[in-house]
């Protein structure tokens, strides 16, 4: 054997050790590669076994093929990649969306504050008019309890009013028994001396006729004691 051929044997066994000794520490402290296949939950990994083993990557959504490698780190790396190049898309269609709603923020600050003036004075006018109204509704307040008041006192004078009326009407009552009686009377005490009154005109003409009978001649005086005694 040769020197070249001994150089090229030592040459070849350390690559064969190093090449070892870089497995077995990608194996041991390299990605964990079923973990990031699971944590890819937008994509489905598919494995084909047989003579030639193959993993496949799809799109969850759509089933758009990504990648086909008979190494598992290669397709989540193209998986990986897909779900960069998406983010990094939306983050470009974000971006470019910045600019004109800084704009359009600017633009309705500027027209906000036109506003922003025009409703402030319009609050404080409707303030002012809140107050007038509440001073109102107090002035009307004390009015309805000045009204109440007077309700109540009219109220308290128709009461006693009516009272009186009522007293009168007792007291007219009375007065009506009384004349009644009043006049039940005067007629009894006409009748009476109606009674009278014919009882002296009787004994008037009695005496009449008697007077006539005693100065009547011819009539002895005997005679005339006797009629003047009856």
């Amino acid at each position: 054997m040769t020197l070249l051929s001994k150089i090229l044997l030592v040459l070849v066994l350390f690559a064969s050790i190093a090449f070892m000794g870089f497995a077995a520490v990608s194996a041991v402290g390299g990605p964990n590669w079923s973990t990031e296949k699971d944590a890819l939950t937008d994509y489905v990994f598919e494995y084909q076994p047989g003579e030639n083993p193959t993993w496949t990557v799809k799109t969850r959504r759509g089933g758009e093929q990504l990648s086909t490698s008979p190494i598992l780190a290669k397709v989540i790396v193209a998986a990986q990649k897909h779900k960069l190049q998406q983010q990094n898309e939306k983050l470009d269609q974000v971006t470019k969306t910045i600019e004109p709603l800084k704009k359009t923020i600017a633009n309705w600050k500027a027209i906000n504050k036109v506003d922003v003036i025009a409703m402030e004075d319009k609050a404080t006018e409707l303030q002012q008019k809140i107050n007038q109204v509440e001073q109102q509704i107090n002035q009307l307040a004390n009015e309805g309890i000045n009204i109440s008041q007077q309700t109540v006192d009219v109220n308290q004078e128709a009461s006693e009013r009516r009272a009186d009326v009522f007293r009168l009407r007792d007291q007219i009552d009375e007065i009506r028994n009384e004349r009644f009686l009043a006049e039940q009377q005067q007629k009894t005490l006409q009748d009476y001396i109606d009674r009278i009154q014919g009882k002296v005109q009787r004994l008037q003409r009695q005496k009449e006729s008697l007077e006539k009978v005693v100065l009547a001649p011819g009539i002895n005086v005997e005679d005339k004691k006797e009629l003047s005694q009856k």
